[in-house]
């Protein structure tokens, strides 16, 4: 025969604490202070006494957002609020109409890196256009963010890139993927001016590149899209993926420098209704090219640099006295 369970009944010392923790503190840490009690009559109790849960915002966390989400960093936010995350506060910020300073970064970065044209600036740019992204704050008054995603093995070149521009975010790291995030609105309205835009995805614009910053503008697209590899008899392919825009610069640029030629080649068909288009350098041709966009380089991705070093040690025969381009591809245009 079962008995009906004994109620035990609410002490004032109870009731006292319960008034005290319950708006600010959650559920699940509230039972360790109330060990002969589970959620449920926890939860129960505090509707029947009218107090507000701790997930709800406080008229005192308000004020601290009034006061400080203007201006203040993400950490010391995150200090005054202990019990929110940073996505809490900035949806709460949004919420009461808040909006954050954009004007200067969070975490150190030069700004002003993509005014002045440099080498190295060209490359990152080039590198941008083919495997990086500029992608809008997520909350109201939350900076726009240049975006990097890599394999771990190409890890260098983000550490590069950070290193370049002064930058003090970090690199993240996701299964076999390394990411770097940089917030900064005035590099992303710059990387707009010089023709990246948002959802890039083979629509990109090519902006006035100096003739003498193509080589590592081509080199960074190289790095981000392209590859090099050998045949059987160890000599090396140059092909470069991208939108129809990229692809005609790059080849009408090795075209008139050095009269190389090859296809234009329209290969996938993407989601937006857009093509994806490429060409390729063989033997001499590519051995050619591959040397005049890493001889000497400053900033590359080590992984291709190296396939880079190859090529150019590669002794080929040359037909004619003439060198010739290759391309392959099931369709072209």
């Amino acid at each position: 025969m079962s008995y009906p369970r004994k109620i035990r009944r609410w002490s004032n010392k109870e009731i006292d604490l319960l008034i005290k923790l319950y708006p600010t503190v959650k559920v699940k840490h509230l039972v360790k202070k109330f060990p002969h009690r589970i959620k449920s009559t926890i939860v129960a109790k505090a509707l029947s006494l009218g107090l507000s849960s701790a997930k709800l915002w406080q008229s005192k966390e308000n004020n601290i957002l009034y006061k400080y989400f203007t201006e203040t960093s993400e950490e010391k936010l995150l200090r005054l609020l202990p019990q929110r995350s940073w996505i809490a506060i900035l949806a709460q910020g949004e919420r009461l109409n808040l909006q954050r300073n954009t004007n200067k970064p969070r975490v150190e970065v030069n700004e002003r890196y993509f005014k002045k044209w440099s080498p190295n600036m060209a490359y990152i740019l080039g590198f941008i256009l083919a495997d990086g992204c500029i992608i809008k704050g997520t909350y109201k008054g939350y900076s726009d963010a240049l975006k990097f995603g890599v394999q771990k093995q190409d890890i260098d070149i983000l550490q590069k890139i950070k290193r370049e521009l002064s930058s003090k975010h970090k690199i993240s790291y996701y299964k076999n993927a390394t990411h770097l995030c940089i917030t900064s609105q005035k590099i992303v309205s710059d990387l707009k001016n010089l023709g990246i835009c948002y959802r890039k995805s083979l629509r990109e614009n090519i902006s006035n590149i100096p003739s003498k910053h193509v080589r590592d503008f081509i080199r960074g697209i190289v790095d981000g899209d392209g590859s090099i590899n050998f045949d059987k008899r160890g000599y090396p392919t140059l092909s470069i993926y991208g939108g129809k825009q990229t692809i005609t610069f790059i080849r009408e640029h090795f075209l008139l420098k050095f009269d190389i030629y090859s296809k234009l080649n329209r290969l996938t068909k993407s989601k937006n209704n857009r093509y994806l288009f490429n060409i390729a350098y063989r033997c001499n041709s590519a051995k050619t090219l591959i040397e005049y966009l890493y001889s000497g380089a400053n900033v590359y991705l080590k992984r291709k640099f190296n396939l880079s070093k190859r090529a150019m040690i590669t002794q080929m025969k040359k037909i004619n006295n003439k060198q010739y381009a290759f391309s392959y591809s099931r369709k072209s245009s």
